[in-house]
């Protein structure tokens, strides 16, 4: 089966879909609002892949760098993150596809560089004592910065946190990632060689750290989160690096099979960790649409909070009535609370706390997103992913693979 690499100005459809709300960006596909079925999968092309690596996506995240639509919306100068709605998405899950391109070995091996990093500069950061909030942020690499607004306000915490980072340093994760890294440099530097090699270390990686990641007892603790965050990264990267090795080699029912027993374990395992931190708290807050009061206006997407609730199981059945009806008794818990129990300390907890759930929804719906591209190989004939997948040659931007030509923002 044929199937094109066209750009997006051959189908402007799908841009006045996002925008206007008929198609929603679910981790790396596009889904119809309403029914969700998967109109498109979305594929960054090598360029951008390599742009990623440049500037840690924070163009692309932050909504700073414009990208122009066609035809009648380029006079709007929507932003890509806009339209795509990722304007506010975890670090930990700032990679649209979990690699999902040619060039995607090498920024999952980035991707574990990155986690590595932010765990050597946390330890240092806890050594040197805590400074301007800001300053951390920015030191962390953009990953487990929600850490520092669960502990800032206590020294104690800090000095527990510490000591965390110095065991993990010494626990089989940081081996395991370091290994994974090695395989996807070196598959980098030699893209033409066996994969089995590759195939036996993200297997490995993948069992050892998804074992470690449910062990994990759910609960906003900062230690409890960094040795869990660590673990479920880097099981969300090995388990895409496994399945996309296997899809470029043919291995497409391989591929399926591999991803309906991990996506399923991942999404109960982000619903786990939804339910326990959101119940932790009185009655009238214990729901993710707490985070769409006026109080976090300010700090939380409504983007962030569509996916914090997709994985709370209490929240994503409600109807609209009755999530109008949460927000309301949320609304009206804060205002009864004002100057009592909910103070900044507080604030800064729910943000920590939002910004870890986000990173667990999002790379849940990316893993979905993979095993949907799977199953379209599978569907298709795909003898590699590299036959749908854009070419070194094309241009930089985001494409889309469907039933219709692939279409690029740009």
């Amino acid at each position: 089966m044929l199937i094109d690499t066209t750009l997006l100005v051959d189908d402007p459809t799908i841009v006045q879909g996002l925008l206007d709300g008929t198609y929603k960006r679910f981790g790396g596909v596009i889904r119809e609002t309403a029914t969700g079925r998967i109109v498109r999968h979305l594929a960054e092309s090598p360029d951008l892949t390599k742009e990623f690596m440049l500037d840690g996506g924070r163009g692309f995240l932050d909504g700073m760098r414009p990208f122009a639509t066609m035809g009648q919306f380029q006079s709007m100068q929507n932003t890509l993150s806009s339209v795509l709605q990722v304007s506010q998405i975890a670090a930990g899950a700032s990679v649209l596809n979990l690699g999902v391109s040619i060039a995607g070995f090498a920024y999952m091996g980035y991707k574990l560089h990155k986690l590595q990093k932010a765990i050597d500069t946390l330890h240092q950061s806890m050594q040197a004592g805590f400074n301007r909030i800001d300053e951390r942020l920015d030191h962390l690499s953009e990953q487990l910065a929600y850490l520092h607004l669960l502990v800032e306000d206590s020294r104690q915490e800090q000095q527990r946190l510490s000591r965390k980072v110095t065991e993990l340093h010494q626990l089989t994760l940081i081996q395991e990632i370091a290994a994974l890294q090695a395989e996807l440099i070196d598959r980098d530097r030699y893209p033409d060689a066996s994969v089995r090699d590759a195939l036996k270390v993200a297997s490995r990686v993948r069992l050892v750290l998804s074992n470690q990641a449910v062990q994990a007892l759910p609960k906003l603790n900062a230690e409890t989160m960094l040795v869990a965050d660590v673990a479920i990264q880097g099981w969300a990267v090995a388990t895409a690096v496994e399945a996309h090795l296997l899809l470029e080699t043919g291995r497409t029912l391989d591929a399926c099979k591999l991803l309906e027993r991990e996506v399923p374990r991942f999404r109960h395992l982000a619903q786990n960790w939804a339910d326990a931190i959101i119940s932790a708290e009185p009655p009238q807050l214990a729901t993710a649409y707490r985070f769409a009061t006026p109080q976090f206006s300010s700090y939380v997407s409504g983007d962030r909070v569509e996916r914090i609730v997709s994985i709370s199981t209490q929240d994503a059945s409600l109807s609209f009535e009755q999530a109008r009806r949460k927000r309301k008794d949320a609304e009206l818990e804060f205002e009864m609370s004002q100057g009592k129990s909910l103070d900044q300390q507080w604030l800064h907890r729910q943000l920590a706390a939002a910004e870890y759930l986000d990173m667990l929804s999002e790379l849940s719906a990316r893993l979905e997103g993979v095993k949907a591209f799977a199953e379209f190989c599978d569907r298709n004939g795909v003898q590699s992913s590299c036959d749908v997948l854009p070419s070194t040659d094309m241009d930089a931007g985001f494409y889309i693979i469907g039933s219709q030509p692939l279409l690029m923002l740009n």
